[in-house]
C-alpha cells in the first residue's frame, strides 16, 4: 500500500525552493523543459511537476535531473555530514531501532 507524506509548511517551502533551483539550473543551461525531459528520459510534465515542487515527484526523478545538470553525487552528499545525529549518538549512544507495541509506524 502506497502512503502519502503529510508535509509541514517548512517542508513545503523547502520543496518549493528545490524546484525553483532545478528550474534556474535548467534555464542557465538554456534547456527547454522538453529538452531537459528528453535528456532525463521522462515526459515534459514530469519536469513541470519537479519544478513546481509537487510532492509526488520521485527521488529517482530528482536524481535524473541532478545527473543531467552534472551533479550526480549531490543527492548522496546530503547526509555526508550529520552533526545532529552525531551529537545524539554521543549523548545517548547508538541504539538499534526497534518496534514498540501499540505505536503507529509512521
Amino acid at each position: 500500500m502506497q502512503t502519502k507524506a503529510i508535509l509541514s509548511t517548512d517542508e513545503l517551502e523547502s520543496l518549493r525552493s528545490l524546484g525553483e533551483r532545478v528550474r534556474l539550473a535548467r534555464l542557465r543551461r538554456n534547456l527547454t523543459q522538453a529538452e531537459f525531459a528528453e535528456r532525463m528520459g521522462v515526459r515534459r510534465l514530469t519536469v513541470v511537476s519537479l519544478e513546481k515542487a509537487r510532492p509526488g515527484v520521485t527521488v529517482s526523478t530528482l536524481l535524473k535531473a541532478l545527473t543531467v545538470l552534472g551533479y550526480t553525487g549531490r543527492l548522496g552528499d546530503l547526509l555526508a555530514s550529520d552533526p545532529i545525529g552525531e551529537g545524539m549518538e554521543i549523548a545517548t549512544g547508538r541504539k538499534r531501532a526497534g518496534r514498540s507495541a501499540g505505536v503507529a509506524d509512521f
